[in-house]
C-alpha cells in the first residue's frame, strides 16, 4: 500500500468548505492563480508577505504550513514501518 502525500495546496483545499481560518485561506489560495505550488515555508511566507500586509493572514499561513508538515511527518513515519502481520 502506498500513501500519497498531497501537495500543500491539495492538502489546504480540503478545508475550502469549512468555516475556519484555514477554510478562508484555502478559498483565497484557490482564487490566486499565481500562488506557488510548493511546500517550502520560506517561499510561501515571502510570497504572502508581498501580497498582503495582513499579519493575521501571515500567521494563518504559517500555522497551516506547520500543520501540513506535521501531517506529512506522520505519513513518513507510517510508510517506513513493516506491514502489520498476524
Amino acid at each position: 500500500m502506498t500513501i500519497h502525500d498531497p501537495s500543500f495546496k491539495e492538502w489546504l483545499f480540503n478545508f475550502i468548505d469549512t468555516d475556519t481560518n484555514l477554510g478562508d485561506l484555502a478559498t483565497d489560495v484557490k482564487r490566486d492563480k499565481s500562488f506557488p505550488d510548493c511546500s517550502d515555508k520560506e517561499t510561501l511566507m515571502e510570497y504572502i508577505k508581498r501580497r498582503t500586509p495582513n499579519k493575521f493572514v501571515h500567521d494563518t499561513l504559517s500555522a497551516a504550513i506547520d500543520l501540513y508538515n506535521a501531517a506529512s511527518d506522520v505519513h513518513d513515519e507510517f510508510s517506513h514501518r513493516a506491514p502489520y502481520q498476524m
